[in-house]
C-alpha cells in the first residue's frame, strides 16, 4: 500500500481560499499590465499549500511575485537556499549575491 504525499503546490483553483484568489487576480493583473520579460512560455499561477503564497511560474522554474504594488522576480539562492527578491538577497549571503551577479538581477 502506497502512502500519497500531499502537494505542496497547486494550480487547482478551487482548493484556493478567497484570500488566494484576490491575490491571483492581483498577480494577472499586474502580469496583463506589464508582463515581465524573465517570464517565458507556460505561465501559470500556483499557491503553495504550505506558505499560501500565490504566485506565477514558467516551464523554466522562473517565479514572479508582488512586491507591494510591483510584480517582481522572486529568486532562491541554488548554493545556500535563501529566498526573496533581489534587494532582499543582497543583504544575505555572499553565494546569494554572486548567484544575482550571474543572472544580471544585480551589480
Amino acid at each position: 500500500m502506497s502512502r500519497r504525499v500531499p502537494d505542496i503546490v497547486t494550480t487547482d483553483l478551487s482548493r484556493f481560499g478567497f484570500r488566494e484568489l484576490k491575490m491571483a487576480a492581483r498577480l494577472l493583473a499586474a502580469y496583463c499590465e506589464s508582463p515581465p520579460d524573465f517570464l517565458g512560455d507556460g505561465v501559470t499561477v500556483m499557491m503553495n499549500m504550505h506558505s499560501g503564497y500565490v504566485f506565477l511560474t514558467d516551464e523554466d522554474f522562473n517565479v514572479a511575485m508582488m512586491n507591494g504594488d510591483t510584480l517582481e522576480q522572486f529568486h532562491s539562492c541554488p548554493e545556500c537556499g535563501a529566498e526573496g527578491f533581489a534587494e532582499e538577497l543582497t543583504e544575505s549571503n555572499d553565494c546569494c549575491i554572486e548567484y544575482l551577479r550571474e543572472i544580471g538581477g544585480s551589480s
